[in-house]
């Protein structure tokens, strides 16, 4: 992790995919800049079907002020809808791992008051080739 840590991290994670993470998550940012507060969007990896419309990082990087590549690393963003190292492995490319996952994910100078991470599908949904949510979000 690289950049000062936000003094509040919200770990959004859902049931599944679609099933309004995403939707939640922008009006929470646009909420928090409305009062005042500063923030940044993260999302460790996101997959989608190209041409389907906005991607996550889209959506967040408009809540938060940010670019959708700040947001997700294009290496993460993975072209197929699947969970990400499944995206990874249909791609051929090799999938990420939690401790990758950690290592990418960079905060902004000065830190912001709230970061918010958005996961991929739901709790017990592989995040990485070594993990789910829960495994992602323990200290």
């Amino acid at each position: 992790m690289r950049g000062t840590r936000p003094a509040v991290v919200v770990l959004v994670a859902g049931t599944g995919t679609d099933v309004g993470k995403t939707w939640v998550s922008a009006r929470l940012l646009e909420a928090w800049r409305s009062a005042g507060v500063s923030v940044a969007a993260r999302k460790p990896a996101q997959s989608f079907a190209p041409g389907s419309g906005p991607t996550d990082a889209d959506v967040l990087g408009a809540a938060s002020d940010e670019d959708p590549d700040t947001v997700c690393h294009p290496a993460r963003s993975y072209r197929i809808p699947l969970a990400p190292p499944m995206a990874a492995d249909a791609l051929g490319l090799r999938g990420p791992t939690i401790a990758e996952f950690m290592d990418e994910l960079h905060w902004p100078e000065p830190a912001v008051d709230v970061g918010l991470v958005e996961t991929a599908g739901g709790v017990r949904s592989p995040q990485a080739d070594d993990g789910d949510v829960l495994t992602w979000s323990r200290p």
